[in-house]
C-alpha cells in the first residue's frame, strides 16, 4: 500500500492566531494544542513523558517527544538536540526560534515549534511548515546592545576579533586590545557563545561562524545610517581617488574610501562610477573646494560619509595609494549599497575575513 504523505504549509493563517491565544505558555500541552488545530490531525494525546500520540484523519498513527529549549538560542538548541535519543523523532519547543536554530534542528533532523506558531515538522507521512508569524517573544536587547552604532566597545571588540577569525582570544588579552574592562568583553562572549558564533577552548574563545556573525551584525546595523553629503564630480572614479590621495599628501585631510571604492582595493569583482569616502566632518567644505565637487540632490557619483565613531576607521589600511576602511567595515557598508553591493560584501568576506 503506497504511503500518503500530507504536507501543511501555512502562513500567518487564523488557526495558528488562535493557537497563540488559547495557550501562550511554553509547554508540551501548548504543543498538545496547537496539533489539534491543524486540519489533518484527527486527535493527539500527551502522556506524562511529554510524549504525543497522533492520529491523523486518514487513521495514521505517530509519536513524537516534545523537548523544551526556555530560551531557544542556538547554543541551548546544539545542546539540546546533541543529547537527543535517535529513536523517536523530537520536536523543541521554544519561545522563540531564530533561522539558525531552526537550520541546527533541520540538519539534526528534529522539528521545532516556538510559541508564535512557527513550525517544522517533518516526521513519516507528516509534514508540517509554518512560517510567517510575527514573534512578540524574541528579546532584541542583546542583541541591540551588542551590534547597535553606540555600542562602540562591543563593536571594537567584534572589528578586533573579525580581524584574525583563527585566532584563541584570551580575554585578558582581548580587553587589552580593545582598552575595554573583562567585563565588557564577558558581556560580548556570553552573546556570542549563545548564538554559537564562538567556541570556548582551554585556551580562550575563537570565532567558528564568522559568516553567520556578519550577516546578523550587518542587519542590525544597516537600520542606521551616518549623516551622508551627495556630490558631483566630472572626473572619473580613477582619477578621483588619485586627487584624493594627492590631497592627503598636499593638505593633510584625509578621505578613507569605503564601499565599492574600497572593495575594488581588495576585490576588484565589480565595476563601479560611484566613489563612498569617509571624511571627517571639519574637512568636509575644504575637502569639496580642493577636488572640485558641487553638492547635489541626486545624480551623485561621490558619497562624502561622516563617520559616527573612529571605530569605523579602526584597521584602516594603505590600499594602492589610498586608505581604505578595514575588511569588516567594507562588508558592513557594502551590504547598505543598492545593486550589487552584496556581491562585493559577500567577496570580501569570504576572501578577505573568512580566509
Amino acid at each position: 500500500m503506497k504511503t500518503m504523505c500530507f504536507t501543511v504549509i501555512i502562513n500567518f493563517t487564523k488557526t495558528v492566531k488562535e493557537v497563540i491565544k488559547v495557550k501562550k505558555k511554553l509547554s508540551a500541552d501548548f504543543f498538545k494544542v496547537f496539533l489539534e488545530n491543524i486540519p489533518i490531525v484527527k486527535k493527539c494525546k500527551l502522556n506524562e513523558e511529554n510524549e504525543v500520540e497522533i492520529e491523523l484523519n486518514n487513521g495514521t498513527q505517530i509519536k513524537i517527544a516534545l523537548t523544551i529549549a526556555e530560551m531557544g538560542y542556538p547554543k541551548q538548541i546544539i545542546d539540546i538536540v546533541s543529547g537527543i535519543k535517535k529513536e523517536m523523532y523530537y520536536v523543541v519547543l521554544a519561545p522563540y526560534i531564530s533561522e539558525r536554530s531552526a537550520a541546527i534542528c533541520r540538519e539534526a533532523g528534529v522539528g521545532y515549534v516556538d510559541l508564535a506558531g512557527n513550525c517544522t515538522i517533518a516526521y513519516e507521512s507528516l509534514y508540517i511548515e509554518i512560517k510567517g508569524n510575527k514573534n512578540e517573544n524574541v528579546s532584541k536587547r542583546g542583541l541591540k546592545s551588542i551590534y547597535e552604532r553606540t555600542s562602540v566597545v562591543s563593536s571594537l571588540i567584534l572589528r578586533i576579533m573579525l580581524g584574525d577569525v583563527n585566532r584563541v582570544w584570551k580575554m585578558k588579552e582581548l580587553a587589552n586590545t580593545a582598552g575595554c574592562s573583562i567585563g565588557q568583553v564577558a558581556k560580548v562572549k556570553d552573546f556570542l557563545l549563545n548564538k554559537a558564533y564562538i567556541e570556548q577552548t582551554s585556551g580562550g574563545i575563537r570565532i567558528i561562524e564568522p559568516r553567520e556573525l556578519m550577516r546578523e551584525w550587518a542587519d542590525v546595523y544597516n537600520n542606521n545610517s551616518e549623516e551622508r553629503i551627495a556630490c558631483y564630480s566630472l572626473d572619473n572614479p580613477a582619477i578621483l581617488e588619485s586627487k584624493i590621495a594627492r590631497m592627503k599628501e598636499e593638505t593633510g585631510i584625509e578621505c578613507i574610501l569605503t564601499g565599492f571604492s574600497g572593495g575594488s582595493r581588495y576585490q576588484p569583482v565589480v565595476r563601479y562610477q560611484k566613489v563612498h569616502a569617509y571624511i571627517d566632518e571639519i574637512n568636509l567644505e575644504q575637502a569639496i573646494d580642493y577636488l572640485g565637487l558641487k553638492k547635489v540632490e541626486s545624480g551623485a557619483n561621490v558619497i562624502f560619509i561622516i563617520p559616527y565613531n573612529n571605530c569605523v576607521k579602526y584597521e584602516a589600511k594603505l590600499q594602492k595609494g589610498n586608505a581604505v576602511v578595514s575588511p569588516v567595515q567594507l562588508y558592513l557598508d557594502c551590504m547598505s549599497i543598492k545593486g550589487r553591493g552584496e556581491e562585493m560584501a559577500e567577496a570580501i568576506l569570504e576572501r578577505e575575513i573568512c580566509k
